[in-house]
């Protein structure tokens, strides 16, 4: 059984007046809201149950970098095609090879930030702290192939998408390759992302939207079948390899688009994620005593 009275500190959902001492039946003084609306909305039942975070603010600030990190590289991109497609229109004759290091730049970001992940508390599993290592690890070679192709290959293309060159084979190669690559980062990192989002309750419980790793990775994976269809222009009679040609551009630009939104909604949870990983959930033990442990207190009084 509850005891009538919060015994810890609890600060109203509406107006962050704190409830300390008010019977769980009554409303807050300031604004008329339910205490026991405040309780449903802010307390976590589970919060107890999970195991501290040894270094909170660190593992925090990693996730904010894992997913940032990754965000920065993904939009040097849309930079480098937005100015592949004005020099082709003859507006800029600017190599973007800034966006191109700023992108690598943005994954050793992601990386650093994804290393924080391995073993976050002492809950963690050798077992899934070894999948999380194998995920950061593939950055290395994810970093490798993201300058070969956006640094060594682009920069000299005469137009990456539209007039690859003579090695616009190899460049759809490694963009499948890249998509390898960061379907095992994912695959590596996910559990770890998905253990520290369920100690938000809001997360947990469903109340926010929360976006799926598959669900990016499926959009990606939409991309990776337009570099096989441009792939297969090289092995395809002439009369249709212009026909697949300009279907996986359609391809290619549709999963990144969607890439990209899931990318955004990512970065969206890691910073709705931050300040319950700084700041533990509360517990219905933080706010209100129970009748046993105020009998213990009270010496059975």
């Amino acid at each position: 059984m509850i005891a009538r009275q919060l015994t810890g500190a609890l600060y109203c959902i509406s107006c962050g007046y704190n409830l300390h001492g008010l019977s769980i039946r009554s409303s807050c003084p300031e604004c008329g809201v339910p205490v026991r609306a405040t309780i449903l909305g802010i307390v976590d039942p589970h919060a107890e149950e999970l195991t501290p975070l040894s270094h909170p603010r660190l593992t925090a600030i990693g996730l904010l970098m894992w997913s940032f990190g990754a965000m920065i590289s993904v939009l040097m991109v849309w930079c480098m095609r937005s100015a592949e497609v004005l020099r082709d229109i003859g507006v800029s004759a600017w190599m973007p090879s800034r966006f191109a290091w700023a992108g690598v730049g943005g994954l050793m970001i992601s990386m650093i930030g994804a290393a924080t992940l391995i073993r976050p508390h002492p809950g963690v599993t050798r077992r899934e702290a070894l999948r999380c290592s194998i995920g950061v690890s593939l950055y290395a070679a994810l970093l490798f192939v993201y300058h070969a192709i956006y640094i060594g290959h682009d920069v000299i293309s005469p137009s990456p998408i539209f007039a690859p060159g003579g090695d616009a084979l190899g460049r759809s190669v490694l963009r499948v390759l890249m998509f390898l690559l960061v379907a095992g980062i994912v695959w590596g990192v996910r559990p770890a992302a998905l253990g520290l989002a369920v100690r938000s309750v809001i997360v947990r419980t469903g109340r926010v939207d929360r976006q799926s790793l598959l669900a990016v990775l499926a959009s990606l994976g939409i991309a990776a079948l337009g570099d096989l269809l441009s792939i297969a222009t090289h092995f395809s009679p002439v009369s249709i390899a212009d026909i697949i040609s300009i279907v996986s551009v359609v391809v290619i630009s549709l999963g990144s688009v969607l890439f990209t939104v899931g990318m955004v909604n990512i970065c969206i949870d890691t910073v709705r994620i931050y300040p319950v990983l700084v700041r533990p959930g509360v517990g219905l033990g933080d706010i209100f005593e129970t009748n046993q442990q105020k009998t213990r207190r009270t010496g059975g009084i």
